[in-house]
């Protein structure tokens, strides 16, 4: 895929110009971005089956990174919040409002025991080394 992006500024371009471009670019990015997904899929499934954290290929070192992902049980944690008068700050269940409380010490991980499944995921990071 070539992607010819025009670098002079959109203020100077015809509109029709811009919005041709604008186009080619959001087009681009979401079929980067779905192969960027495949791709990911199957280095992820490589390291699963081989067992390994980390990868070098010539400069490059890919390095997964398991995270413990909380899917919040919304028909369990509005009530409670609800309760201690926080609903109104966190208004749906939105993992980083909730981690600042936590972080804040205004909640705690253990009272919030049983409002939450714990799912793990794999983070994957690229460095150039």
């Amino acid at each position: 895929m070539e992607l010819d992006i025009n670098e002079q500024d959109p203020e100077d371009m015809d509109l029709t110009d811009v919005v041709l471009e604008y186009d080619d670019i959001v087009s681009a990015i979401s079929v980067l971005e779905k192969r960027r997904e495949e791709l990911r899929t199957h280095i992820l499934n490589t390291f699963k089956e081989k067992e390994i954290d980390v990868l070098r290929v010539g400069d490059v070192e890919l390095r997964r990174q398991k995270v413990d992902w909380k899917l919040w049980r919304i028909n369990r944690l509005k009530p409670y919040l609800t309760k201690k008068g926080l609903w109104d700050i966190v208004e749906s269940v939105d993992r980083k409002n909730l981690s600042r409380l936590i972080e804040k010490g205004i909640l705690t991980e253990e009272e919030l025991q049983g409002t939450y499944d714990v799912e793990t995921r794999y983070n994957l990071r690229v460095k150039r080394t």
